[in-house]
């Protein structure tokens, strides 16, 4: 099953009926690889897939990390403007680089501990949050990308490193509000 870099078929439709502009494909493309490129996990388990082709007779659209990030955030934010929806797609770059740093190399009781703060925070209406609980509950999601994806089995690029190290949470703040 080769990996392609282009953009799912499942998404197809949305262009074609306008949804998504060039600079959202561009983005999508983009995030794709970039996922792929991240995650040394499968996204669906060799069994699985063969299981799915026998029952449908063709293997799913949506085969990779890549591919299940780049179809959910093409149908979750079509609707956002251009700016807005490269913001999003910095910011997932950002919080799986975020994750890498924060998780690479710590040991299980770390992890049990965010996951514990985690669960004590969603005990809590969403209403009544804290800042310390969002930011446990964002924790737990960085520790799932870290684990789901398996970022701790390759290196962090020195490219993301430096873009990491660039990027402006300000103006990120400010192109989202």
């Amino acid at each position: 099953m080769e990996q392609n870099s282009e953009l799912n078929p499942e998404l197809f439709e949305m262009v074609r009926t306008g949804k998504l502009t060039s600079a959202k494909i561009v983005a999508l493309i983009f995030l794709k690889n970039l996922i792929d490129q991240y995650s040394s996990k499968p996204f669906l388990e060799n069994e699985k897939l063969e299981e799915i082709k026998q029952k449908f007779g063709v293997y799913p659209d949506i085969m990779t990390w890549g591919d299940y990030f780049q179809t959910e955030i093409a149908s979750k934010y079509f609707d956002q403007s251009d700016e807005k929806f490269q913001v999003i797609i910095d910011t997932i770059r950002f919080d799986l680089i975020s994750a890498y740093l924060i998780f690479q190399g710590k040991p299980d009781n770390f992890t049990d501990r965010i996951r514990t703060e985690a669960l004590i925070a969603k005990s809590i209406d969403s209403y009544l949050w804290s800042f310390e609980n969002e930011e446990n509950i964002h924790l737990e999601i960085l520790l799932d990308y870290f684990e789901n994806l398996g970022l701790a089995e390759r290196p962090l690029p020195i490219s993301e490193k430096i873009w990491y190290e660039s990027f402006d949470l300000k103006n990120l703040v400010q192109a989202v509000v």
